[in-house]
C-alpha cells in the first residue's frame, strides 16, 4: 500500500512540473528569434569593423529586415543561410522598425549613412501574436549587444 501511495505521489509531482512547463507564458519561438536578430546585428557590426564602410540592419517593416552595406539601404546584402534578401519573421511576430548602422569602429548609429549617433541605449522589441515580448539592447557608443 505504501508503494502505491509513493508511486501516485511521484506521478503527481512529475505531472505538476510538466503541466507548469507546458502552460508557461514563455514563447521559445520569440526567444530564439531574438538570438537570430542579435546575431545578424553583430554580423553587421563585425563587417563594419573589418572594412572602412558603414554596415547596418534596416528594419523596414513590422516583420521584415535586411542587412545593407556602404551606408545605403538600397545596397542589400543577403544574410547567411537566408533564401531572400529580406528576412521575414515567423507568422504573427513583429519587430520595432528603424535603422541600426555601425561605423568602422563598431559605434551604433540610427541612420543608414552613419551620421546620427545613437546617444542612448536603444531597445528593439520582438513580439509574438500572443503579446509575449522580448527586447534587444544596443549600448550607445560601444554597440555592445548583450
Amino acid at each position: 500500500m505504501i508503494e502505491i501511495i509513493s508511486v501516485l505521489v511521484i506521478i503527481g509531482i512529475i505531472s505538476a512540473v510538466a503541466l507548469a512547463r507546458m502552460s508557461s507564458t514563455r514563447d521559445y519561438n520569440v526567444i530564439s528569434q531574438v538570438e537570430v536578430v542579435k546575431t545578424h546585428l553583430r554580423l553587421a557590426q563585425s563587417r563594419a569593423m573589418n572594412s572602412s564602410r558603414v554596415w547596418g540592419i534596416n528594419i523596414s517593416g513590422s516583420s521584415t529586415y535586411s542587412m545593407f552595406d556602404n551606408g545605403n539601404v538600397a545596397n542589400v546584402i543577403r544574410l547567411p543561410n537566408q533564401n531572400a534578401d529580406n528576412v521575414t519573421l515567423p507568422d504573427g511576430m513583429t519587430i520595432t522598425t528603424g535603422i541600426v548602422s555601425f561605423n568602422p569602429w563598431g559605434k551604433p548609429y540610427t541612420d543608414a549613412a552613419g551620421t546620427a549617433a545613437q546617444n542612448a541605449t536603444r531597445i528593439i522589441t520582438l513580439t509574438n501574436k500572443s503579446g509575449d515580448a522580448r527586447n534587444i539592447t544596443i549600448t550607445a557608443n560601444t554597440g555592445f549587444i548583450p
